[in-house]
């Protein structure tokens, strides 16, 4: 039975690529990884390590039970982990638990701006590019004066 491992951040994102993906297969089993998205400065200040920890836990339920629920009816053994650490050391961990034949999947959402963190040390880090969505408003604005003139 192959083992797949796959990093979620987005349900919606991850599901249509996780419905693509399983159409026609054998079952499988599958851990679901959730990466929470991070808490800004005033907020996460405030709350402890264990609320921390338990919004992180909840946030995951939520986004993968849909899918957890979708892969069941298949007949796929499934299971969800929460990233609580780097992703390249949390990878590392779950390959060592699971072995080092299981199979990453990457469904996680990119984000305008944003850099996604890699799961494994091939993966190039995904730079979001900051000055597009910034550039393209300059061109815009420079084209309507030009039309408008």
């Amino acid at each position: 039975m192959d083992t797949f491992i796959i990093f979620i951040n987005d349900a919606d994102f991850a599901k249509r690529q996780l419905l693509a993906f399983i159409e026609g297969r054998a079952p499988e089993r599958w851990v679901l990884v959730g990466c929470p998205p991070r808490l800004p400065r005033h907020s996460g200040r405030f709350l402890s390590q264990p609320a921390l920890k338990r919004w992180r836990a909840d946030w995951t339920r939520e986004a993968t039970q849909e899918m957890v629920e979708l892969l069941s009816a298949r007949g796929h053994e499934v299971s969800t982990r929460v990233a609580h650490t780097p992703l390249l050391a949390f990878t590392r961990q779950l390959r060592g638990e699971l072995g080092q034949a299981a199979r990453l999947l990457d469904a996680r959402r990119p984000r305008t701006g944003a850099t996604l963190e890699p799961i494994t040390q091939e993966q190039p880090g995904e730079r979001g590019d900051a000055w597009s969505a910034t550039g393209g408003a300059i061109a815009l604005g420079a084209l309507i004066t030009i039309a408008s003139e």
